[in-house]
């Protein structure tokens, strides 16, 4: 008994192979076809069988809806790591888009003569920024192996960037033109006799003012740095944003938009 109890399949396996043996030697004893015995062991083996045959089909189902979920799962995987790829691709498409478009701006640069003189310029890369503050002093790849100094002037294809402040072996810093502390003196582009100075501000712009208090200075008038002071003449400063005059300084004050995005610099020029 003790052990029936422990092997309840076993037993339940071998009582019914003993009842359907039985039931088959009834048959025979009974005549064969044709009999409740026959009957019984007919539709007893047929249940058995189609019991099994659904336990193997179910088992078949089951094993054949693992490997597809592992599949499903393995396609979605593949997809997701193809999609982070083509997301990274994307990305530097666009970095190597902007860098592109300011070696072409620069290259027309190159050629440029400012104040009737060549000046030698070499390219770099901006490759560090000194704090989260876009108008900032910023480092470029390029330094004193390349015959930048402290005093370079710094330009992009849009225009004036800065100088340098500090170089060294492979690197040098730049101050921004749009610092508050510098001071640039200009000229209007389409005429030169009328001159200002400007300063960068808080807001990311150049504001000053004009020199002759008649100045014909309107909103949309270029302005390009004068020659007086640390930067050559005709370097494009920015664009008037709006004119307006005080009756206190007896001056026209101007606020002018930067010609250079500085918050998208990649790729800059320094004149040596």
């Amino acid at each position: 008994m003790k052990w029936i109890r422990e092997h309840k399949l076993i037993a339940s396996l071998l009582s019914l192979l003993v009842v359907l043996a039985l039931i088959f030697v009834l048959s025979v004893v009974s005549g064969g076809e044709g009999n409740i015995f026959s009957a019984v062991l007919n539709n007893g083996t047929s249940g058995i069988s189609d019991f099994f045959s659904s336990l193997g089909g179910n088992l078949r189902d089951g094993a054949a809806g693992i490997i597809s979920h592992k599949d499903l799962q393995k396609e979605i995987d593949e997809l997701e790591e193809k999609n982070d790829a083509l997301e990274r691709e994307l990305a530097q498409a666009k970095l190597e888009a902007a860098q592109l478009e300011q070696l072409q701006q620069l290259a027309g640069l190159l050629n440029y003569d400012y104040t009737s003189q060549v000046f030698n310029v070499v390219t770099a890369d901006v490759s560090l920024r000194d704090n989260s503050n876009w108008l900032g002093i910023f480092s470029i790849d390029r330094g004193t192996e390349a015959g930048i100094s402290a005093g370079s002037i710094v330009i992009d294809g849009a225009g004036l960037v800065g100088r340098v402040t500090e170089a060294g072996d492979g690197w040098a810093k730049v101050m921004p033109a749009i610092d508050e502390g510098s001071k640039i003196s200009f000229s209007l582009a389409r005429d030169g006799s009328q001159l200002g100075v400007v300063a960068g501000n808080e807001k990311g712009a150049f504001s000053g003012y004009m020199l002759d208090d008649n100045s014909t200075v309107a909103e949309g008038d270029i302005l390009i740095s004068s020659g007086m002071g640390i930067y050559p003449a005709g370097i494009e400063i920015g664009r008037v944003k709006s004119v307006t005059y005080s009756s206190d300084k007896l001056v026209k004050e101007i606020v002018v938009e930067p010609a250079v995005n500085f918050n998208g610099l990649r790729k800059v020029a320094v004149i040596i």
